[in-house]
C-alpha cells in the first residue's frame, strides 16, 4: 500500500489532522518509549487534544517509515464493535510484517480494558500499542491497574504558555514572543482570562470561546459526571465547582462546604476526589516538619486551566481590573512551577498556626525552594514578614518572589531572592 493510500485509510477512519497543528511538547517526551515494548497510556481531561497528539504521532513519527499503522475511535460504534472479539485484533497484528502500530482513542469505552489489554500485551505479538483516555477514574480503574509493570503513562494538560504562544502567534518564535512586551502580555491575558484549552485558543472570536468553554464544562458534567460516575446530585456538583472557583488559592474549609451545599462530609470528599481524578483542580498540601507550630491537613485549591474556572464564577474581566487578580495569578504561578517538576516531585504551601504563610515550597535535593507570589509591580527588592520568617526557619539557599514588573536578585542573610516577573517565570529551570 502506498503512503497516500495509506493516509487516506487513517483518515477515514478519523485520524486526520486539523488544519492548524500546535507541536505538544510532550511528544518529545513520549516518542523514545516508540519503539519499546511498554503500552503507551495517554490520559487528560476531555478536549486537551489527546486525539491530535495521537495523529501527530502517526503522521511524524511513523507515516514516514512504515504503512503498519491502525488506528481506532471507540467512539464511533463501528470501530468498538471491532473489539467483541480479541481475536480480530491479533489476527489483525498477524498479517502484516514487521511491526504493527495500533492505536485506540478513548480505551475506556471497552467493557474490559484493562483485561483486554493485558491479554494482547502477554502474547508477545510485534505490535506497539498506544492507548488514550479522557478520565482518570476510568482509566486508572479499568486499565492501569491491569496493566501494572506493562504501561507506562503520560499526561496531557491544555496548552502551557510556550505552546499558547505558538498558538497565537504562528509565524513567529518564541524568543521573539518573550522579548516584546505587547505579545508577551497578549499571551499572558488570554491564559488569565479564556485559559488555554486548544479548541478555545484558536478561535479568535470571543464569543465563541467562552461557548466553546460552555462546552466543555457541560460535557465533562454530562459524560465524567453523571453517565461514568452516576453522581446523582449533579446540582451539588456543579455548585461545589462554583464556590471553590471563588476559593483559589484559599485552605479548603470542609465543614463550611458540606453545609453551605448541604450534602454529608463523606459525599463532600468524593466530589473533591473526583474532581482531582478528572483533571479539573489540583490540591496542594501543607508543608510542614514542626507539627505543633505548622498547619499538617487542610489543602489549598487550584484549577487546570483558568478558563475553566473563571467560566465556572461568570467572570471573564480583564485581569488587571479583577478583584481577585491576586488569587489569579497565584493560579498562574501555580501552573508554571508544576510545569518545570520532574515526576517525583511536587509543589507545597507553608503555613504556621499563626498565620505565616508562604504561596508555594518545593523540595529539591532535600533543601526547600519557597516562592512568594505577589500581583503587583513592585519596585524595591523587599520580602514579606511571612517570607522572612520562612527563611529563618529553614535557611534555604534560594528564595523566589514572583511579581508582575521586578526583575533581579537580592542576599537577605544567608539567601539569594530572585525577584521574577512573569515572562522570567515562564524562561526559568528548577
Amino acid at each position: 500500500m502506498k503512503k497516500s493510500e495509506k493516509k487516506k485509510e487513517l483518515e477515514r477512519a478519523g485520524a486526520k489532522l486539523p488544519p492548524r497543528v500546535i507541536e505538544r511538547q510532550i511528544k518529545k517526551k513520549i516518542i523514545p518509549w516508540m519503539e519499546r515494548e511498554e503500552i503507551i497510556v495517554i490520559t487528560g481531561a476531555r478536549q486537551t487534544g489527546k486525539s491530535v497528539l495521537l495523529y501527530q504521532l502517526i503522521y511524524d513519527c511513523l507515516l514516514p517509515k512504515t504503512n503498519n499503522i491502525y488506528y481506532f475511535n471507540l467512539d464511533i460504534h463501528h470501530q468498538l464493535s471491532f473489539f467483541d472479539d480479541p481475536d480480530r485484533l491479533v489476527d489483525l497484528i498477524n498479517s502484516v510484517k514487521g511491526r504493527a502500530y495500533v492505536f485506540i482513542d478513548e480505551i475506556q469505552r471497552l467493557k474490559e480494558p484493562g483485561l483486554f489489554l493485558k491479554g494482547i500485551y502477554d502474547m508477545h505479538l510485534n505490535a506497539k500499542i498506544i492507548v488514550s483516555g479522557s478520565s482518570s477514574l476510568e482509566i486508572k480503574s479499568r486499565v492501569q491497574e491491569a496493566l501494572t509493570g506493562r504501561k507506562v503513562v503520560f499526561h496531557l494538560n491544555p496548552f502551557n504558555i510556550e505552546e499558547l504562544f505558538s498558538a497565537l502567534f504562528p509565524a513567529k518564535k518564541i524568543n521573539d514572543v518573550f522579548n516584546n512586551d505587547k505579545n508577551f502580555k497578549r499571551v499572558l491575558d488570554h491564559y488569565l482570562t479564556y485559559g488555554s484549552y486548544p479548541a478555545v485558543t484558536l478561535t479568535e472570536d470571543e464569543e465563541l470561546k467562552l461557548r466553546l468553554l460552555e462546552e466543555i464544562f457541560h460535557s465533562y458534567l454530562e459524560k465524567d459526571i453523571k453517565s461514568f460516575l452516576k453522581i446523582e446530585n449533579e446540582n451539588a456538583f456543579s455548585n461545589l465547582v462554583k464556590i471553590l472557583s471563588s476559593q483559589i488559592g484559599n485552605l479548603v474549609n470542609k465543614n463550611e462546604l458540606s453545609n453551605t451545599l448541604g450534602i454529608h462530609k463523606n459525599t463532600l470528599d468524593n466530589y473533591l476526589f473526583y474532581l482531582e481524578q478528572t483533571f479539573v483542580v489540583d490540591f496542594v498540601r501543607p508543608f510542614y516538619k514542626n507539627p505543633r507550630k505548622e498547619l499538617l491537613k487542610s489543602p489549598k485549591i487550584y484549577f487546570r486551566d483558568i478558563g475553566l474556572r473563571n467560566f465556572a464564577i461568570s467572570n471573564f474581566n480583564n485581569f488587571e481590573f479583577r478583584p481577585d487578580k491576586g488569587r489569579v495569578y497565584e493560579n498562574f504561578s501555580y501552573l508554571s512551577l508544576k510545569e518545570k517538576l520532574w515526576a517525583s516531585e511536587q509543589i507545597n504551601f507553608w503555613r504556621t498556626k499563626a498565620g505565616a504563610e508562604v504561596d508555594f515550597v518545593i523540595v529539591k535535593g532535600l533543601k526547600p525552594l519557597p516562592f512568594e507570589v505577589k500581583a503587583s509591580r513592585i519596585k524595591e527588592f523587599k520580602i514579606s514578614k511571612s517570607l522572612r520568617n520562612f527563611l529563618r526557619s529553614y535557611h534555604p539557599e534560594e528564595a523566589y518572589c514572583i511579581n508582575l514588573s521586578l526583575k533581579g536578585n537580592c542576599q537577605i542573610e544567608n539567601t539569594s531572592v530572585s525577584f521574577l516577573a512573569p515572562a522570567d517565570l515562564v524562561k526559568m529551570e528548577l
